[in-house]
Formats: C-alpha cells, structure tokens, sequence
C-alpha cells in the first residue's frame, strides 16, 4: 500500500487504462504509443497532485497501466478525462478506460515489488473489458458514488448489464462529455438495457449472505438495519435470525442458513465479543469454510476492540476487517462488504514468505514436502550403505532430495561431496583419464584434500586404477565416512567410458565384501538419474544399478498436494478443490508448486487458473512450450506422442523410457502408458 500504511485491506478507486490493438504493432511502434500514453497520463493535474500526496500507485500491465487511487474518489474520473483530452477523445489513441471503486490488498510479489490484489482491482480491469476504443466505462459501485456530486451526474449514463469471468455480472455506466468518452453502448453488450437506477449491483454466483449480531445492543442493531438493506436491495438473498425462539430445535435450524451461505458477515462489539452464541456461529461458518471453502467470514468491528481476548476474536484476528464508528461510516462500510462478498480477500494473519519456483528446493525450506522414499533414504544414510539409487522422472525432485542427503550428512559429522555431471562440458567428457583426473580433482577441491598428482597420477596404471588408489587416499585421510552424492547422472550413460565407471563404482561396493580391512566401508555413493540404466549398461553384472537400495521418486499424491497448500497459506480453500487441481496436475512437484504459487500471490484464482493452464499464455506456457519441443524434436517421439493419445502405446520400446526419464508419460499398474498428468494430454492433444 502507500507508504506508512499497514498492508489492509481497504477501498481504492482504480483507473485501468487499455491501447487497443498494441499487440498487433511493430515493438518500435509500441514503445511510441506507450511515450503517448505515459505522456498524457504524467501531464493530468488530478494524477500530479495524487502522485505528490503518495496517493496514487501506478501498476504497468504491458499494454496500458492501472492507478490505484486512496483516498480521492474522485480522482480517477478527472485524471481518465484529462487524458482523454490530452489525446485527442476518440481519434489521435486508442484508448479505452475502466474506473472502480473496491477492496484492495497490499502485498509483495516474489521480486519483493509492492502489488495489489483484490476484488477492487479486478473489476476494475472487467470493466474496462467491457468498452471499445474511446470509452471511459464505470461500474455500478463507482457510478453512485460519483452521482452524488452535482457536477459529475449529468456525463453519468447507463449502458446496460455485462456478464464478465465467472458469471460476474456488472452494471455499467459511461462518462462521456462534448470532447471526451463515448455516447454508444459498447459493442460487447449490444443493444441498450432499460433505463436502471444507478446501484452498486455486481453479483455472480455468490448470493446468500448470513448476518450474525446479538440482539438489543446499539449500534449493532443500527449497522445490521444497515446492512440487511443495502445487500437485498442488490440482490442477495439475506438470512438474519431477528427474533431467536430459544429451543432445541432452533438450536439445530440455525446452523444450517450458515452452513449454506456463500458469505458470512458477523457485527463484533466490545460487548458482543463476549458472547458464547456469536462463538458458536462463527465457529459453525469457521468449520463449514474448512470442510468446502465457503462461506467467506467478514468481520464487522463496531469501534476499535483491540486487545480483546477470547474465542470470537480468536476466529476474526487472522481475517480482513471492516471498521464501523458511526453513521458517516455507512457508505464506505456497504461498499467494502459488497466489494468483500464479490471477491474475497485471504487472511493475512501471517505472511507466506515464498521462494522461486524452479530448481532444488533448499533443504531448509518450508515448501520441501517429505516423501515415504525420504524416510528410507535417511535411514540409509544414517547406517552407511555403500549404494543409494534415486530414480526418478524430470522435475520429481532428484535434486532436492540430494540437498536434503547434504544436510543430513553434515549433521552426522560426515564428510560429503556434491558431483553434478551436468556441469561436465563434452570436451572435458570426450578424454577417459582427462575425465577421471577432473572428478578426483573436484572432490579433492571440495573436500580440501592435498593430492600428489605428479607422483601418485601415473598414466601406467589407466584411468580407472589411478581413480580408485585416489578415493582410497581419500578415504584413508581421516576417520570420518565419506558421502559422494552424483546429481545428472544420465549424462554419463553414452560417454564411451560409461561401463568402465560404472563397473569401477560397483566394485567399491562389491570390496566391502573382498576386502573387510579395507576403507571401503567408509564410502557411500548416491546416484540420481532419470533413465533406465539397463539401455545403456551392456553387462549388468558390471551395474551398479541392479545392486544397492534404489528409492523411486513419484509425484505428489492428494494429502502431499493437501499439506503443501496449506504452507502456501491455503490459496486453495478446500478439499474439494485441492482433488481438482490434484485431477489437473496429479502431483507433478513443479508444475503443483507454480499453481499454488499463482494462487497465493493473487495473480490466479482457482477457476481463472484451470481456465487458462492449456492455454499459450497460461500460468504454465513456458514449460509446455518447452515440452511440445522436446516431443516434436524426432519423428519417432512425436508418433509415439500420438499413440499414447489414441490410448495404443507400447510399454517398452526405447521411445518409452525416453518419455518416462523426461516426465512425459508414466506406466501405470496394469502396464498401461498414460501422460504424466492432464494437463499433459489436453496440451499435447490440442497441439498434435
């Protein structure tokens, strides 16, 4: 929010500017349309004044730019007319307009940048949707408002009813004048509507509201009459329970209008608070809204009870609150709970730090979810076993659990040591002792091991003698066990030397048995890889992959997804949904944390992210795209693609296990071949 003030929510008056057709403009023509746009909204008195107050934010949205305006309602009208005059009204720009007046959020974006979210923001951005090139459109909310000034209502004209994402249906109004807006209705609305009174009407799918107060105490009673009024008055259907008849069977009637509504509002007094009944009502929506994610509980605060304990502030503490200290308060209280009911904001009692989505997770990060494979591969570690396999597809997490083996060996007071192959070159790959001699020398450099290259490197012994007498040195040079952690293995699979190695690593395992003096005992190798080994190892009795504990990674199931989204802060608020997005994504680890990650930011809500996840810029384009390539790169791949499409793929041709190690498809119990996830097949099917 602005400067000095508490991340709360609170109602904001948004202008969302628009160039129409940007997208279809050369980049050199977009920039010269952008210096228009940013010239004529710098050069507007209401923006330069709102900007010197630290009153306005401004926001880039690529093509266009939204300002949250606090507290001038104003201001927004008065800064889309004098751009719209800066420009030239309908003709120089094509530009098109949408002010609202709504909640919003403050919060920082992964960058650390201050964003807004918030349902005053959005239907600001609906709105404007709305309008053609030259329109300056307003909502139901922010047309009262700007009514009650005499000089605004005359340019004020309905235009009529618009149905915007997920059945939101919004009265819109235009603010036209001789030199700026337009008189038509916009074309996405057709014909004009009837004549209607200007209202605040924005209702979707949401529409039963349950007030909750205790009688006979003023002004609770007054802000109720309030409230009940406004709310039916735009259309919802309202339950208040104003004159209880105490008896069992109310007892068991009251819960079910609070089981059953969309949203919540509770009027909290300094008295009220104490009250054992108002406890029971807001624990009944508090269960409801964990079992289903409905209703949402918005908490009235009649004057300020800060410090109250007890259980009913217990429940409204962690949730957004509307503040009430007298009747002059009543407008901007109708309007927030409207604006609340509409789009609700999340908690905010504790603040989620995120991290990047993309790569290991830290081994101290609160986002790492615990596997049944972890417990086992702890537990191997902390006994010392010569060979831990980790296998498992693309982005499942190899990665992240090696960090969780460094940590883990480090509080053992073990000496570890980290090989990533896949920051080996190929030309420090294409020479057999020029490779050996570069991984004992990494190991020596991270374990500050002093070797004597010139005298004990001796080319007569070949490159796997000279390895194995260098590891012994090693292993030799303190009392401490030794974990060599090998991250991208695969890459090794089809260097020439890769039967030689691998043979090598297997004998150190075979020689805890040969040789029981020896260190060996001393030495356990982890080795993540993707690929099935046996395509590429020719003798198997050479393999370390067939010998050893081998862990297999797998994605999430439902109750991992369930946990993970509640250290997200519960962006998905139920059950119920987390079994969607679970149907979506079926626990794949990266794509799970980037949905919950959009999620808890605010820059998706569920619906809008299920809408979009297929789509070319959806929240997960980027990681398609790269998928599509990668099947399209070779003609086999992409003809086994569409196979697996028309539900006839082979379960183990080389093509398979090449789809398997890249996360693409998995091979179910019965042997069948399906895509990893859903999302996979409704991508690829609608690409190939």
């Amino acid at each position: 929010m602005m400067a000095g003030e508490t991340r709360t929510a609170q109602i904001a008056h948004v202008l969302f500017l628009d160039l129409v057709g940007y997208s279809r403009e050369s980049v050199t023509g977009q920039g010269r349309l952008l210096e228009q746009l940013n010239a004529a909204v710098s050069a507007s008195l209401a923006f330069a004044t709102a900007k010197a107050a630290g009153a306005v934010q401004i926001f880039p949205t690529g093509d266009g730019m939204a300002l949250v305006f606090h507290r001038d309602m104003v201001a927004p009208a008065r800064c889309a007319v004098e751009v719209a005059r800066a420009l030239g009204g309908e003709g120089a720009l094509a530009l098109r307009m949408g002010i609202h007046s709504g909640l919003v959020q403050g919060q920082l974006d992964l960058a650390g940048r201050e964003a807004v979210v918030g349902e005053g923001i959005n239907t600001a951005q609906r709105v404007m949707d709305f309008g053609d090139a030259g329109h300056i459109l307003l909502s139901g909310q922010y047309a009262a408002w700007l009514q009650m000034l005499d000089e605004w209502a005359p340019a004020i004209a309905p235009v009529g009813e618009g149905t915007a994402k997920h059945g939101l249906k919004l009265q819109l109004f235009s603010l036209r004048g001789p030199d700026y807006g337009r008189e038509d209705v916009p074309s996405k609305l057709g014909r004009p509507a009837a004549q209607p009174p200007v209202t605040a009407r924005a209702t979707g799918t949401s529409n039963k509201v349950g007030l909750l107060y205790r009688p006979r105490l003023s002004p609770d009673e007054d802000v109720l009459s309030t409230l009940e009024a406004r709310l039916r008055e735009s259309g919802y259907e309202v339950f208040v329970d104003h004159e209880p008849k105490i008896s069992a069977a109310w007892a068991r009637e009251i819960e079910g209008p609070i089981r059953g509504a969309d949203a919540v509002i509770a009027i909290v007094s300094p008295r009220s608070m104490q009250s054992e009944m108002l406890e029971f009502e807001l624990e009944t929506a508090y269960d409801q809204q964990v079992r289903t994610g409905k209703p949402a509980i918005l908490p009235v605060i009649i004057g300020e009870p800060e410090g109250v304990d007890g259980a009913v502030a217990a429940i409204i503490r962690p949730l957004p609150r509307f503040v009430w200290k007298g009747p002059q308060d009543d407008p901007k209280l109708v309007a927030e709970i409207l604006s609340a009911i509409a789009e609700p904001l999340k908690p905010r009692s504790e603040e989620v730090r995120l991290e990047p989505v993309g790569g290991a997770v830290p081994p101290d990060s609160p986002f790492y979810v615990r596997r049944e494979s972890d417990a086992e591969f702890l537990q191997a570690l902390e006994a010392g076993e010569s060979l831990v396999l980790v296998k498992g597809a693309r982005q499942v997490g190899k990665t992240s659990m090696l960090a969780q083996g460094t940590r883990r060996a480090r509080e053992l007071g073990r000496r570890h040591a980290m090989t990533d192959f896949q920051k080996f070159n190929a030309a420090q790959m294409a020479s057999e002792d020029g490779f050996y001699r570069l991984l004992a020398a990494t190991l020596a450099r991270q374990l500050r091991f002093q070797y004597d290259w010139a005298t004990e490197w001796d080319e007569i012994f070949g490159a796997n003698l000279n390895l194995e007498t260098f590891l012994r040195s090693l292993l030799d040079a303190a009392e401490e066990p030794l974990v060599w952690f090998m991250d991208e293995v695969d890459k090794l699979f089809t260097a020439p030397f890769a039967s030689d190695f691998f043979g090598l690593v297997r004998s150190w395992h075979n020689s805890r048995s040969t040789e029981p003096e020896g260190p060996w005992k001393k030495l356990t190798v982890v080795i993540a890889y993707a690929t099935e080994a046996h395509l590429f190892i020719q003798d198997l009795n050479q393999s370390p992959f067939n010998v050893g504990r081998r862990l297999d990674l797998e994605d999430f199931n439902l109750q991992q997804t369930v946990d993970l989204n509640g250290r997200y802060g519960g962006p998905v608020r139920s059950y119920a949904e987390c079994e969607t997005l679970q149907g979506l994504l079926e626990g794949q680890p990266f794509l799970t944390r980037r949905a919950l990650d959009l999620l808890a930011t605010g820059k998706y809500d569920l619906p809008g992210l299920l809408e979009d996840a297929a789509r070319e810029k959806g929240p997960f384009s980027d990681h398609l795209q790269r998928m599509l390539v990668a099947v399209s790169r070779l003609p086999e791949v992409t003809e086994y693609v569409r196979a697996v499409l028309a539900g006839g793929a082979p379960a183990h041709a080389e093509t398979h296990y090449r789809l398997l190690s890249a996360g693409v498809v998995k091979q179910q119990r019965d042997g069948r071949v399906v895509f990893r996830c859903e999302l996979y097949r409704r991508y690829l099917q609608g690409h190939l």
